[in-house]
């Protein structure tokens, strides 16, 4: 059965005969702006130690995961997530050097392509609400405001500060985002040095509370401390917590809408080769590994410095019980950093959707009602579950894009098959989202599949059902012309790309100041790379030389004070380092 004899509107090859115009643009924007290996993993640290990790590491305890299912759980979850990087993501990104959303819309057309940003811009959106909550947090910490443990505010006071805050993450995120993603770049290394030096003071204080000595005995010792007060097995109401496969699962789901999803296509276009997916590495096992193991010591040590349920802390209470005035500040950087990359995302996707105004102006106007989102505390009390549900509704279209690439011409079907029909909207494709999404609701609504795992299958059935769809709707027919273009535009990013393979073989990376300034940099970034390296240096020895208990709340007061100096001394010189580099001669490039 196919519907290619219904009326359609003029196929593109009506347009194509006797022009050259099908060979315009055969060698995208991103193949002639390659970027080496120490970029992405730049980029991966960057992203993905933030705000996010304050609240996922310390929602673990509270789940009742143990110890050795957390850590293992972790380990082969994050590993997965590398691999769809690395196997699934960037091989077709560096096939064709689009993004996601330039290259969906060549299979699916501009209609679903409006109903996918849609899905983006409430997925994104309600994570920027989220972390303009946790911003808010720290700044109602320092302000001696209550605590906002209900879902709605509770506090005027509290929502003054969130709309104040949020008003700043929407001038910058519509204006100036470039400033604010550089900054970003420098608060990720800071941040992750909070992480550990965090993780580290929290380690004395629980084995204080277990054992009555501030020390503990290597790996054994720390198990012993975490399963007593850290992850337990056990919620607080004494259910039993989450398998290692479902922590497994979650640190998978929790990057699928970007990697399975394919919507990190639009950063690994610009890849030298295919297998820079490995780099994500650095954002999975720093940010995501450390950085939730270290949250969830912190959220044990401040309940227990405070004596006081993690449950009625917020994140801005945790970090100040074990990095003082430094934890605040990092609570309100690593929120505002990645609120800031949401809004942004958010808005890209919205200005698809309302064309006649600019990017700026609509990222504003979404920026309006996220803000009023995030001044209910129950936004950023869903974190963890509203990144699996973003796995759970993005991720198939990821596999429709799988199928289309690499399995309808295996299956001797015709790739673009909906765009020469000239539709606005490719039928298989809508069809097989919403099967998946309806698998989705049935799962979650009869409860007979963990939350946790909906997402493979939910994949593979994307995977089978479309190629099966798009047979029945057209793709088993030929267009010699137009396929002949393709093959030809093809070929002409193929040559381009065996050429530049073997002119640079090896990255080169591109230095954007002379080489005075790039000097400069270099030493500026040593020193505060140094300055990092002593901060942990202090955390760690506060964690291994078990002080007296009577000495340990002086050398936490000094550590307070030398952290706060040191993070002064880290951002002069991390900022001067910036602006060396990117002084006149990189900014002529």
């Amino acid at each position: 059965m196919s519907f290619t004899n219904a009326p359609q509107a003029t196929p593109i090859s009506a347009h194509a005969k006797g022009t050259t115009r099908h060979l315009k643009n055969a060698i995208p924007p991103a193949a002639r702006h390659v970027r080496g290996w120490r970029y992405f993993a730049g980029l991966f640290g960057g992203e993905h130690i933030a705000a996010t990790e304050f609240v996922i590491g310390i929602t673990f305890v509270t789940m009742g995961v143990g110890a050795r299912e957390l850590l293992l759980g972790l380990l082969l979850g994050n590993l997965m997530a590398v691999i769809s990087w690395t196997l699934v993501t960037t091989p077709i990104a560096v096939e064709t050097r689009r993004s996601l959303f330039a290259y969906l819309e060549q299979i699916t057309g501009s209609y679903f392509s409006k109903i996918y940003n849609t899905a983006i811009l409430l997925f994104y959106g309600a994570l920027a609400a989220a972390m303009i909550t946790v911003s808010a947090y720290a700044v109602r910490f320092a302000l001696g405001l209550p605590v906002q443990l209900a879902p709605y505010p509770t506090s005027f006071a509290f929502i003054l500060v969130t709309l104040a805050l949020g008003a700043v993450v929407i001038v910058v995120a519509a204006r100036g985002f470039e400033a604010m993603a550089n900054f970003a770049t420098i608060c990720a290394p800071w941040m992750l040095a909070c992480f550990i030096c965090g993780g580290a003071i929290a380690l004395p204080m629980l084995a204080l509370h277990v054992t009555g000595d501030t020390g503990f005995d290597g790996l054994s010792g720390f198990l012993n401390i975490a399963d007593t007060s850290i992850w337990q097995g056990t919620t607080p109401e004494g259910e039993p917590g989450i398998t290692v496969w479902e922590v497994a699962a979650f640190a998978w789901a929790n990057g699928a809408m970007v990697h399975l999803g394919l919507i990190d296509m639009a950063t690994f276009r610009f890849a030298h080769r295919k297998w820079y997916g490995v780099f994500s590495g650095v954002g999975m096992f720093l940010g995501h590994y450390i950085g939730w193991i270290a949250a969830g010591l912190m959220g044990a040590g401040a309940a227990v410095a405070l004596a006081t349920p993690l449950m009625a802390l917020d994140s801005a209470d945790v970090a100040y019980s074990v990095l003082g005035l430094v934890g605040i500040l990092a609570v309100i950087c690593a929120g505002w950093t990645t609120a800031n990359a949401c809004l942004y995302r958010a808005g890209l996707a919205a200005a698809t959707l309302m064309p006649s105004y600019s990017r700026g102006k609509v990222t504003a106007i979404v920026g309006v009602f996220i803000v009023i989102a995030a001044c209910f505390p129950f936004v950023a009390q869903s974190v963890m579950p509203l990144t699996v549900y973003g796995a759970i509704l993005l991720s198939p279209v990821g596999a429709i894009v799988i199928a289309e690439h690499y399995l309808l011409p295996k299956l001797g079907m015709t790739r673009y098959w909906s765009r020469y029909l000239g539709q606005p909207l490719n039928p298989a494709a809508l069809l097989t989202w919403g099967v998946a999404l309806a698998f989705a609701v049935l799962m979650i609504t009869t409860g007979a599949m963990s939350f946790y795992f909906i997402f493979l299958p939910e994949y593979v059935i994307a995977l089978i059902l479309y190629p099966f769809a798009a047979s029945l709707m057209g793709a088993r027919d030929t267009w010699p012309s137009d396929e002949a273009h393709q093959a030809e535009r093809e070929a002409i990013l193929t040559r381009f790309e065996e050429k530049r393979l073997a002119e640079h073989s090896e990255d080169l990376e591109e230095d954007p100041s002379n080489e005075h300034t790039a000097r400069l940099a270099k030493w500026l970034l040593a020193g505060a790379g140094a300055v990092l390296i002593f901060m942990i240096a202090f955390a760690l020895r506060i964690a291994f030389t078990a002080p007296d208990p009577m000495v340990l709340g002086t050398m936490l007061e000094d550590f307070f004070l030398i952290a706060a100096a040191l993070t002064a001394i880290y951002f002069l010189l991390a900022m001067a380092a910036m602006s060396a580099t990117d002084g006149p001669d990189g900014d002529a490039q």
